[in-house]
């Protein structure tokens, strides 16, 4: 099933209009087909409640599909909405399974995945739905309101919808990922048994069934189901569908302890990279085959080999700090991969080792390769302290400097100011490259942390209380200026104590804040004369306000 487009399905709850099309319709010739071409979809559908069709899909032990088992499974009662319940006789009281009264002796010893559940209290909650719990935990997998879908997150970190619910005026539609449910298959044991029932009839001259036609086993190799046709008039059909769906054990265990799955193994990028243990700058694979430890003889180059970047190459992280983590010399993504270390030069390349690139997915080892080039200058004096001597950098550094100060501030609940975001501090970086869109969302970043942190209902009050009389237009600034005077410093001190604040939410509204002009291109230039690169400008910020 396509769970963007679910066409195909719903148009088998399509009455045709036409006669011959009517009557074609009545025989169900398509009902085998499309059950065996959809349990080969990527998504398959799980339960569908339409007009003219019903499918309900459960989890049964593996059996041999005989004559016994067959009839015993076509004899199948069962819905979304049969729950775990209590049942109570005249002297005795016990718990009864979903599917204890299934009508099937192998189905009662199946597994209900989808249950129907509705709640009076709750009008949002009239009819709702909700997976089989273990299913949930086993797959990590969770309802997300917004696309209506049980959800995890990909080997690239993004949300992926696993099980998905799809509802509109014709009926409702949940599918699964097949792939997430034979690996849950796989673990338990079970097969996916679908249940269904196709009933066709022309909705304005149906008056019922008279019983007289006889039903006619259909069968296929995985799909068996009693027909009854009343030619031109109408049909019915149930049946049932048993796949075997299970992903190979021995897949699963490779996947669990980070093996690759396939025969062809994992893929690795090859960088341009330093090799400093043989002297020579050179295109070398990030395979840890071809690299080596300190402890092994050989002439293949070290673990720790450097590649180095573009610093474009950090942009994509930036430019998503719900997903990513960029942190001042490392980067996570979301339940996804982590990249131990990186680290600036002074030509402002990013930098980083083979080994570490070979533990990203292959196709993030490619966003790193296309801004892969030959180094300009050597390591940063960080990382060869850090990885190459075994030392601790102790030298300053403002921004992580200013960044555990206000964690600290925040910590010590003064009133005047509060940390508006656990995670504010970690959306504000240094400008990496010459952009100077990255320049001034930066600093927007870093005013936004610091100016309207400030808590101007109480900076208001507390100029009040120290007789001063603010104008309604004073803002959180002016206000911090006035509260300064009210305890005897001059304005002229006042106003100097506050001018770092000024300086950045002034840089905020000239650069960011309105449409930039000729003025914002004139501050681009000054920082860039007065200081180098956006880098140092932003550094020098970060010094003003670290004190």
């Amino acid at each position: 099933m396509n769970i963007f487009n679910p066409k195909l399905v719903l148009s088998l709850a399509n009455e045709p209009e036409d006669s011959d099309e009517f009557n074609w319709w009545v025989q169900q010739q398509d009902i085998f087909p499309f059950l065996e071409h959809e349990i080969l979809d990527e998504h398959i559908i799980l339960y569908a409640s339409l007009p003219h069709v019903f499918i309900n899909s459960v989890l049964i032990p593996g059996v041999v599909l005989d004559d016994s088992s067959i009839q015993d499974l076509l004899k199948w009662q069962h819905s979304p909405n049969s729950l775990w319940s209590h049942v109570c006789s005249s002297d005795e009281i016990w718990i009864e399974s979903p599917l204890s009264n299934a009508g099937s002796e192998l189905l009662s010893k199946g597994e209900q995945i989808i249950f129907e559940r509705s709640f009076d209290g709750d009008k949002s909650k009239h009819q709702y739905y909700e997976i089989e719990q273990k299913i949930t935990h086993i797959l990590d997998i969770h309802f997300m309101l917004e696309r209506n879908s049980w959800c995890k997150l990909d080997r690239f970190g993004d949300i992926e919808d696993i099980v998905k619910i799809t509802r509109n005026e014709t009926g409702i539609l949940i599918s699964m990922q097949k792939q997430a449910l034979g690996y849950y298959a796989s673990l338990s044991g079970t097969k996916l048994l679908r249940m269904f029932d196709f009933t066709r009839y022309k909705s304005k001259s149906f008056w019922g069934w008279n019983g007289d036609n006889e039903s006619l086993l259909q069968k296929s190799d995985a799909i068996f189901s009693r027909l009854v046709v009343y030619p031109g008039y109408g049909s019915y059909s149930r049946g049932i569908q048993v796949a075997d769906i299970r992903i190979p054990q021995e897949e699963i265990i490779r996947q669990f302890w980070g093996e690759p799955v396939t025969d062809s193994g994992k893929k690795y990028a090859t960088y341009i990279a330093h090799d400093w243990k043989n002297k020579v700058v050179k295109e070398i694979s990030c395979n840890p085959s071809c690299l080596a430890n300190y402890f092994t003889e050989s002439n293949i180059p070290f673990e720790i080999t450097p590649a180095f970047f573009r610093p474009e190459v950090l942009s994509k992280y930036k430019s998503d700090r719900e997903k990513y983590q960029l942190e001042s010399n490392s980067i996570s993504c979301r339940g996804a991969w982590y990249l131990k270390t990186f680290d600036i030069n002074e030509a402002g390349q990013v930098h980083t080792y083979l080994i570490y690139l070979s533990q990203l997915p292959y196709e993030e080892q490619l966003h790193w390769k296309q801004y892969n080039e030959k180094p300009k200058s050597p390591l940063s004096e960080r990382a060869i302290k850090r990885d190459f001597e075994g030392q601790f950098y102790q030298k300053y550094d403002p921004l992580p400097s200013l960044k555990h100060k206000l964690y600290k501030l925040d910590r010590l609940n003064v009133q005047w100011w509060k940390l508006r975001d656990r995670n504010a501090p970690n959306k504000v970086h240094y400008p990496y490259t010459a952009s100077k869109d990255e320049w001034a969302e930066e600093i927007l970043n870093l005013d936004q942390l610091l100016v309207e942190g400030f808590e101007e209902k109480w900076l208001r009050n507390k100029v009040k209380n120290l007789g001063r009389n603010p104008e309604a237009k004073f803002r959180s600034l002016k206000l911090i200026e006035e509260c300064l005077i009210g305890v005897n410093f001059d304005e002229d001190h006042a106003r100097q104590i506050t001018s770092s604040f000024h300086k950045i939410h002034d840089l905020r509204s000239k650069l960011k804040g309105h449409t930039s002009g000729q003025e914002a291109e004139n501050i681009r230039k000054a920082s860039l004369a007065n200081f180098g690169s956006f880098y140092k400008h932003f550094e020098h910020i970060g010094l003003l306000f670290d004190f």
